[in-house]
């Protein structure tokens, strides 16, 4: 038990005790405490009409309501966002008594800032906004059945050696998908593989592993030796859509020839909307678990990277798949702009 509350405890005790006509030095050697003791309890208890402790104040702030604002003025700011000892030495210089590092970051969390990566997302013009919000307006009334019918795929390349870790900013929630808060991704180049998986709302289908830079060719040989195994694998033989993005391997002619042949009807997808995609969502848990471990050689990413796509639960594939409408409407009220799912 708090200090705090066996002092509150042995007050409540002497006045219950006080109450029964015990002595003060009686009700001291009861509870074990000194006879003044026992009177300051029961005087404070006359005075307060309370046995708990008074309220204590404390120290004064050294960030008040008065300079408070200054330092959300300095949060604004880029540089500031990204460095608590830039924006605490900007602070300092208005402040009559300076206040430290930790002080500083105590200050923002009081004020719900977070301290996370920034978000990574494409760059979106004029135009890429506008495709967005059509194909969102265009897809708004499909339901739940209707995306059970999709296939959603995705290619992206893993490292062995991430060039980046991401940039760590402070931010409060409203502010996660605003463009302070997001950084456009870029990698240089590492020992790497490129990794094609495919889901449906019952799960993950069959996923490609390989070294070579993808192209027509590459992609050909994917959709015939995993796409078409996964339709079979989910009896969608006669009733399904394949979804992919706008890669030039995936609008290239032999690709649409390859897409004829396989009577794949195809979701027109709208430019660099990756965040619309649900199967985006496992590529990162996947490369989150991959920042976790030691990998040092390609024959262990390949295997860490074939165990984590199969280990993904069924039930994660189908909660995405099924937040598609959620999507949609989230990035029609953001008038087009990138979204966080």
């Amino acid at each position: 038990m708090k200090q705090k509350n066996v002092r509150e405890y042995q007050r409540a005790e002497c006045i219950v005790l006080r109450k029964t006509g015990a002595s003060y030095r009686t009700i001291g050697t009861i509870l074990g405490i000194s006879r003044a003791s026992v009177q300051r309890a029961l005087e404070r208890f006359e005075e307060i009409g309370s046995y708990q402790d008074r309220h204590r104040c404390g120290r004064p702030k050294k960030i008040n309501g008065q300079n408070g604002h200054i330092l959300k003025d300095l949060t604004q700011d880029s540089v500031s966002r990204s460095s608590a000892c830039k924006a605490m030495m900007q602070l300092n210089e208005s402040l009559e008594k300076s206040i430290c590092r930790r002080t500083f970051i105590n200050y923002l969390e009081e004020c719900n800032f977070e301290y996370e990566v920034k978000i990574k997302k494409p760059c979106l013009n004029k135009k890429h906004k506008e495709a967005r919000l059509q194909w969102c307006s265009e897809h708004l009334n499909w339901t739940v059945d209707d995306w059970k019918q999709v296939l959603f795929s995705h290619e992206s390349t893993f490292y062995i050696i991430e060039s980046s870790s991401g940039e760590f900013i402070r931010h409060i929630e409203d502010e996660k998908t605003k463009q302070c808060s997001m950084w456009v991704n870029g990698r240089g180049e590492s020992l790497r593989v490129g990794f094609w998986g495919i889901i449906t709302w019952k799960g993950t289908g069959c996923c490609a592993i390989y070294r070579e830079n993808i192209n027509s060719d590459v992609y050909c040989d994917i959709l015939d030796n995993y796409l078409v195994p996964t339709i079979h694998i989910n009896s969608m033989e006669h009733n399904f859509i394949f979804q992919h993005d706008n890669a030039s391997f995936c609008r290239s002619k032999q690709t649409q020839a390859k897409l004829r042949e396989l009577n794949a009807r195809v979701l027109k997808w709208p430019i660099k909307s990756p965040d619309l995609n649900p199967i985006e969502h496992l590529f990162s848990i996947i490369n989150s678990r991959l920042r976790t471990r030691k990998i040092l050689s390609l024959k262990e990413l390949i295997d860490n990277l074939s165990s984590e796509w199969s280990s993904i639960p069924s039930q994660l594939c189908e909660n995405l798949v099924f937040s598609m409408p959620q999507r949609i409407q989230k990035c029609l009220a953001e008038y087009g702009n990138s979204i966080d799912c």
